[in-house]
């Protein structure tokens, strides 16, 4: 007759070892998972999907470190908590999270051990019983917590010993990719900010070595557009004469032509006040603004022109003071704009706004406000380097010197505000015609005077005749309903062929210009061999 005693122990032993096979089992099913991931996140997932397949509890959230909080990561029946952040520190509950064990938050009266807390932190809703904490080397990485066992149960000794064994399994691993993944975001970051460094190295040096306005705000607005990944976008400086913001020059618009012409101020765009609209809010608060709901933000001025998805404006301030903004327009691809873009954008603007406010100081000191021409001490400097160039390189700069005709007779007719309003269209004109190389100025009151580097006679007169045909165009309305039609005469002088020096060359064109005159205006006159001939025949203008 066998020992029921032994019996008894042999079927304990049993049921133990059968237990330890279980468990050696679900082990190597843990080992497997962590075999197949290879992040974090993924890890976590896996292990929380291999709980609820064998524990069915009610709920499930793992918790990850976020600065000093911690932020739902992932679960699966909480979707309400994704973006949950708790206090974790401080607190009793911590010194326990700390030991990494599995712990219960409940007692056998089904009351919460830390009922403050959780509380406080809005936790009661996850209707967790069991935390189960994941630390390595001193650090808390992870925190599972589980609702009850499947759905109503609680979970036996040897159920949170399993879980400790598991969850110690797949510490070190889930330390090994956070540890990575931190390496490879580092790595990464480093990478963009030595990308963007370069760029933006790039890019100043760039502007170092421009002192046109509108040069270097097409470069500006070109280089913002191109490197954020956008499709277009328009950068506006503070008009202090009529208080508002005033669109300079645009970028990525589909009609090419119509992005030249208000670049080239023939097209005016739509002024923006102070406060208005996003622009006018950015240039009122010195804050950047990005607003990814386009035309839909209350604070976007509507346009039927516009089409808007998402905006990143940016301030360009110089020395405390708002000199304009910088709009970039629609994220490529129909991606929206992130924290990454106004970081390049706030840079690029500090870089920008010194370069823009320098060559507006610039161009106040060497330029006239009426005209927008070069004033006359700048035009000696011009000349000067020109003629000094040609010396060294051996090519011929030519000079024309022009005067509206009978300008006096419009002033004492008409007034000096259609005098002016003559002077202005006329320097467009001028502006216009002329070849980016060249350089027009104003002379004197009514006389103006372009320096063609590299250019012979041969090509200054087709210059001068283009100029003169194009002058003949304007119609300047007066308030009683008048037409006035200016004319220039044109004089025209080259170095080294009638000049050594630069009084020399201007003194020829000078003469040339009142042998024009005298020789019944509106016409082209140059010098030549110690004397003057008109221009005549030349048709290819």
């Amino acid at each position: 007759m066998s020992d029921p005693l032994s019996s008894e122990s042999f079927f304990q032993n049993f049921i133990k070892l059968k237990r330890e096979v279980f468990e050696l089992n679900k082990l190597f099913e843990v080992n497997n998972l962590i075999n197949s991931t290879d992040s974090f996140y993924t890890l976590a997932e896996k292990f929380i999907k291999f709980i609820k397949l064998h524990y069915d509890p009610q709920g499930v959230a793992f918790f990850a470190p976020d600065g000093d909080k911690f932020k739902v990561l992932c679960d699966e029946n909480l979707s309400d908590f994704c973006s949950f952040e708790f206090i974790n520190k401080g607190e009793g509950i911590w010194q326990i999270i700390e030991n990494g064990i599995p712990f219960l938050v409940i007692d056998e009266e089904e009351k919460n051990i830390y009922n403050q807390f959780f509380e406080r932190n809005k936790l009661n809703d996850l209707h967790s019983m069991l935390w189960v904490p994941f630390v390595q080397e001193g650090e808390v990485i992870a925190i599972l917590t589980l609702g009850r066992k499947n759905q109503s149960e609680r979970y036996t000794e040897e159920d949170i010993s399993f879980i400790k064994k598991a969850s110690s399994q797949i510490s070190s691993p889930l330390w090994k990719h956070k540890q990575h993944e931190a390496r490879e975001s580092q790595t990464t970051e480093l990478q963009k900010t030595l990308h963007n460094i370069s760029i933006l190295y790039n890019i100043g040096q760039a502007m170092n070595f421009i002192d046109d306005l509108k040069k270097l705000l097409k470069i500006i607005l070109g280089k913002a557009v191109q490197n954020i990944g956008a499709q277009k976008g328009s950068l506006m400086l503070y008009d202090a004469t009529t208080e508002d913001l005033a669109v300079k020059v645009v970028y990525g618009i589909p009609d090419k032509e119509v992005e030249e012409k208000i670049n080239e101020g023939i097209f005016e765009c739509t002024r923006i006040k102070i406060g208005e609209g996003i622009a006018g809010n950015v240039f009122q608060s010195k804050r950047a603004i990005i607003t990814n709901l386009g035309s839909d933000d209350p604070r976007f001025k509507q346009s039927t022109e516009s089409k808007v998805d998402s905006i990143l404006c940016i301030p360009l301030i110089v020395k405390e003071e708002v000199i304009g903004v910088i709009n970039i327009t629609n994220k490529q691809d129909g991606k929206f704009f992130n924290q990454d873009d106004l970081d390049f954008m706030g840079a690029l603007a500090n870089q920008a706004a010194i370069a823009i406010n320098n060559a507006q100081l610039y161009e106040l000191a060497t330029t006239d406000g009426l005209t927008k021409l070069f004033i006359y001490r700048h035009f000696h400097y011009l000349l000067d380097n020109e003629i000094r160039r040609s010396n060294r390189y051996r090519h011929k700069v030519s000079l024309l010197m022009m005067d509206i005709d009978n300008f006096k007779n419009i002033n004492d007719t008409y007034g000096h505000q259609v005098g002016d309003e003559v002077l202005r269209q006329t320097s467009q004109v001028i502006l216009r015609t002329v070849r980016k190389i060249d350089m027009a100025c104003r002379y004197g009151g009514e006389e103006f005077a372009i320096i063609l580097p590299e250019t012979a006679k041969e090509s200054s007169r087709k210059i001068a005749e283009r100029l003169r045909h194009h002058i003949e165009e304007i119609a300047v309305t007066t308030k009683d309903g008048s037409i006035v039609r200016p004319t220039i005469s044109v004089g025209i002088s080259s170095f080294p062929d009638d000049a050594n020096t630069q009084e020399e060359i201007i003194s020829k064109a000078d003469k040339a210009l009142y042998f024009a005159k005298r020789n019944g205006k509106n016409c082209v006159a140059e010098f030549n061999q110690d004397d003057c001939y008109i221009i005549q025949d030349v048709t290819a203008y």
